[in-house]
């Protein structure tokens, strides 16, 4: 989860409302005029001895105002006279807090020199230190960590802290001041429970399509492997952050920067001694790379020594990665030559093989990677489009994937791109040598796959149309080829 402030369009609408409320014999004249910045209205109504303190409905006081108007001239004024700098709302937001949203530094230095409290904050949206922490206000950070504010604090939502934030949202220079105040490498953002779907998503329904995982429980190395930048990365490390931080879930660092597409994090680790080879999270960092096709991170892998025939044993939550190259729970087995031929990457493809991958390693329920880019055990249609698939196919069996290796039926590649009648990839296996005449357990031939009529959806009942059963294209160009009816 990315580490951000969780809540409210907060303050002005809120104030806004209740101070034009009539809330019984309140007098809300000082408020309003703070509202209007009106300093002349101030004066007047402070010399007539209206309270600097009232509240408004929702407990807000003229100093919230001065505070998100950045009137520093009014708030001098108001704490001049008494001001209340720790008055709280409904809400827990105090001035400070105020000030900290609107990044006015001044406005903080100013009621922190009035002896405001730095620690205060609402329920669940961070302290001030928090919350100039996310926006990056390495001078706001600075005051408030000065005069006491907690690097250590949480926020009640996540329980995420201050430095967690900023790393997040890829501020060193603030993560730099959080750790020379000592801001914990080690804390942990809450977990919690949830039921989530593993790609794909057409494995709705499916048991093993969804199952029960911890989130949440971030370091803030792991937030700086998904979102940060390699500074703060670097930062942490050398602060004492171990690079083996996994998530609940044992995905390590390294994958979780795989997944995020976060290539120079993910160097980082490895130079700092990660293990390129962690399946914690039932796949490794290569498998992510093989399927995302970053080559360079696949390269930083490999001279780190990572196994190039690892097998993929768990997909991954969809809902995790950013990049959107979330890893198929049908795919058990994978190996991350395997994943980039599925998935089309040629570059990653070269790579592997050179390498020394094995270019023929099936799933474990025994399809190969030429009959899985055909289209075998697929339901929401092709990963790549035929023309690619076709490319990727030529490819592979120059690198030694097997053309007329069979899967657990007896089909090969050939008998599952005539049962999809995906005619480019027909012709590629063809041209690279499939058997036109290869027979799966069935007995069937490519050309009799190809003369079945597809089932009507949601039936699995057969279309009894002669005109397809004797008349499709894809049998016509496997004729073409050489089958024999």
């Amino acid at each position: 989860m990315r580490a951000k402030a969780f809540g409210i369009v907060w303050f002005t609408l809120a104030m806004l409302s209740a101070t034009l409320a009539v809330a019984g014999d309140r007098d809300l004249r000082l408020i309003e005029a703070s509202r209007n910045d009106d300093v002349a209205a101030v004066k007047s109504l402070l010399a007539a001895g209206v309270d600097v303190n009232a509240p408004s409905g929702d407990g807000s006081t003229a100093l919230h105002w001065a505070a998100q108007n950045d009137d520093l001239a009014l708030a001098d004024l108001l704490i001049g006279k008494g001001a209340n700098t720790d008055a709280t709302t409904d809400l827990g937001v105090t001035p400070l807090w105020v000030a900290a949203t609107n990044s006015s530094t001044a406005m903080i230095n100013r009621l922190l020199d009035a002896r405001a409290d730095p620690n205060l904050a609402p329920p669940t949206n961070g302290t001030p230190l928090m919350v100039a922490a996310r926006r990056g206000n390495s001078e706001a950070a600075k005051a408030l960590l000065a005069h006491g504010a907690d690097p250590n604090a949480r926020e009640a939502s996540h329980g995420q802290t201050a430095l967690m934030w900023a790393v997040s949202e890829r501020h060193p220079d603030v993560v730099r001041l959080l750790l020379d105040a000592h801001a914990d490498v080690a804390a942990r953002s809450r977990s919690w429970t949830q039921r989530v779907l593993l790609c794909c998503q057409y494995y709705e329904g499916d048991e093993d399509g969804a199952v029960i995982v911890e989130k949440g429980g971030f370091t803030p190395l792991l937030f700086a492997a998904q979102d940060g930048d390699v500074e703060s990365a670097r930062l942490l490390l050398a602060a004492g952050a171990q690079f083996g931080d996994a998530t609940p879930g044992r995905a390590s660092a390294l994958v979780i920067a795989a997944h995020a597409g976060q290539t120079e994090v993910a160097r980082l680790l490895l130079d700092a001694g990660a293990d390129p080879n962690d399946m914690g999270a039932g796949y490794s960092a290569l498998h992510v790379a093989a399927t995302a096709g970053d080559l360079a991170l696949a390269q930083a892998l490999i001279a780190r020594g990572a196994d190039l025939n690892a097998h993929q044993q768990k997909g991954s939550p969809t809902k995790r990665m950013p990049s959107g190259h979330a890893l198929d729970i049908k795919m058990t087995g994978a190996t991350p030559y395997f994943l980039a031929v599925r998935a089309g990457q040629i570059d990653l493809m070269r790579l592997l093989a050179s390498k020394g991958a094995d270019t023929a390693i099936p799933l474990k329920d025994g399809r190969t990677a030429l009959m899985v880019i055909a289209g075998a055990g697929t339901v929401e249609g092709p990963v790549v489009s035929d023309a690619r698939a076709a490319e990727v196919i030529r490819l592979a069996i120059q690198l030694g994937t097997p053309v007329n290796q069979a899967g657990p039926t007896g089909d090969t590649a050939l008998h599952v791109a005539a049962t999809k009648r995906r005619d480019l990839i027909v012709q590629a296996l063809a041209d690279s040598g499939a058997a036109l005449d290869a027979r799966n357990r069935d007995g069937e031939t490519p050309l009799a796959a190809a003369l079945k009529p597809p089932p009507v959806k949601g039936t699995g009942m057969l279309v009894d149309y002669e005109f397809l059963l004797h008349h499709t294209a894809t049998a016509e160009l496997l004729r073409k080829l050489g089958a024999k009816s």
